[in-house]
């Protein structure tokens, strides 16, 4: 995993996403997901291209039931952006690279 891919749990979900001065993007994903097998290598490639201004974070479903329910989070893979504490932005579904580039850019430039 690149190093501004990090993974989450309810230990750390509050320090390293809710406290973060900077955009972070938290995937919702589950190891036994097709969907999440697909979207994993998208993210890790273009985390690299924004190391220096987003972090972007791995949690998995089925073992933080209660981070899953609390954020209502229905479908795998979703990807939840937060600044400042706060949810942004969210995408439900596969998004491939291009796109995911695409929105990323967009939440960077309106916040």
């Amino acid at each position: 995993m690149a190093e501004n891919y990090i993974t989450v749990t309810s230990e750390n979900f509050a320090s390293d996403v809710l406290q973060a001065e900077h955009l972070v993007i938290v995937a919702f994903l589950m190891d036994q997901s097709n969907a999440s097998k697909i979207q994993e290598p998208e993210i890790e490639a273009i985390s690299k291209q924004y190391a220096d201004r987003v972090t972007f974070a791995r949690l998995n479903v089925a073992e933080n039931e209660e981070l899953t329910r609390q954020w209502n989070i229905t479908g795998i893979p979703t990807l939840v952006f937060f600044r400042y504490g706060r949810e942004i932005y969210r995408i439900s579904g596969i998004v491939m690279r291009a796109r995911l580039k695409r929105q990323i850019e967009g939440v960077l430039l309106v916040n």
